[in-house]
């Protein structure tokens, strides 16, 4: 264990400043966030002191028309009422209606950062052989007491780590700092999306998001390994080669034959897994008498053939990773 942990580390302080890197980025971007609703706040509550009532016309949802929002105030007392069809319909009600369709809009963001962090990743595998050919240290390294399982287990665990770790801190920062906004935003908007998000289970949500990614890196473990793969022989560009020569491939299939079908395949493969994140994040319409959104189970996500394609795939890539990384093939 203690070896592992040892190599591991040392893959954190190769890597540490890409990770605080991204982090600092993405923080940044939110914090502009906050900034533009800043000023989207005081042009809301300036606009609304002048005239003393806004209407927001023609509000629809998933297509279905919510009817006219008019916004009054007078002093410190704020009314908010919708009208549809020359009815009047209660606050409580559209704020239910809505609730799916911004449940699910937490999910997008959530799902945003997950894609970032995947073209990141990209990088470290790729890279994670490869450089230490380039430097000549993968004799070196080979040369230690451990063996080349667990040289190479480190790399994969290290990346797997990384990329659900720091989705995970993005996804909760990203949250954290959708609920600041709120705030910033002030009344009515604090109230309205206080009786929006009451029927949202974060912790669901969050244990939800995690079997989900111990989904994905399952199923992303073909792709991590073949550009490992790739990185174990090629002479230079190994992230270029690896995304670049299957896409090529594909490309050319479909001009020669006709057929799209190589194409859907690989693509189906390596990113296919994110399917699964639509059919688990379902929108109900009980309303306020349900759960907004369907939960997946943990055991749903990750018993499935897919699933057991994957790990099998994934064994014969990394048995040529295994078999070409002992060969030490130098990159000169």
């Amino acid at each position: 264990m203690k070896p592992l942990l040892v190599l591991l580390k040392r893959e954190w302080l190769e890597w540490r400043r890409v990770i605080i890197g991204t982090i600092l980025v993405i923080t940044f971007l939110n914090l502009l966030m906050l900034l533009t609703v800043t000023r989207g706040s005081t042009f809301f509550h300036d606009k609304l002191e002048q005239d003393g009532f806004i209407n927001l016309e023609d509000i629809q949802v998933d297509d279905e028309n919510i009817g006219d929002v008019h916004i009054s105030m007078d002093g410190n007392d704020i009314e908010i009422t919708i009208e549809n069809e020359g009815s009047s319909k209660s606050v409580d009600k559209v704020l239910d209606e809505i609730a799916g369709p911004i449940a699910f809009g937490l999910r997008f963001g959530m799902m945003g950062t997950f894609g970032f962090v995947l073209f990141l990743s990209m990088f470290f595998f790729s890279d994670a052989i490869y450089k230490e050919r380039a430097d000549n240290s993968t004799l070196f390294y080979r040369s230690l007491p451990v063996n080349d399982h667990m040289l190479l287990g480190s790399k994969i665990l290290a990346g797997l780590i990384a990329v659900m770790g720091l989705t995970l801190f993005l996804s909760i920062e990203y949250l954290i700092f959708i609920r600041i906004s709120i705030a910033i935003m002030g009344e009515p908007f604090n109230s309205m999306a206080g009786m929006v998000l009451s029927h949202i289970s974060y912790p669901r949500m969050l244990w939800d998001w995690f079997s989900y990614l111990v989904f994905a890196a399952i199923h992303m473990a073909p792709l991590a390994l073949f550009l490992m793969l790739v990185g174990t022989f090629v002479k230079g560009r190994p992230l270029l080669i690896g995304i670049g020569g299957p896409l090529l491939l594909s490309i050319s299939w479909a001009i020669i034959f006709k057929s799209a079908l190589l194409f859907k395949t690989i693509g189906n493969f390596f990113w296919g897994f994110n399917g699964k994140l639509v059919e688990q994040w379902e929108l109900m319409e009980k309303g306020a008498n349900g759960e907004v959104l369907i939960y997946g189970s943990f055991w749903g996500y990750v018993f499935n053939t897919d699933t057991l394609i994957s790990i099998v795939v994934s064994g014969l890539l990394y048995y040529g990773l295994w078999t070409i990384y002992r060969k030490n093939i130098p990159t000169d």
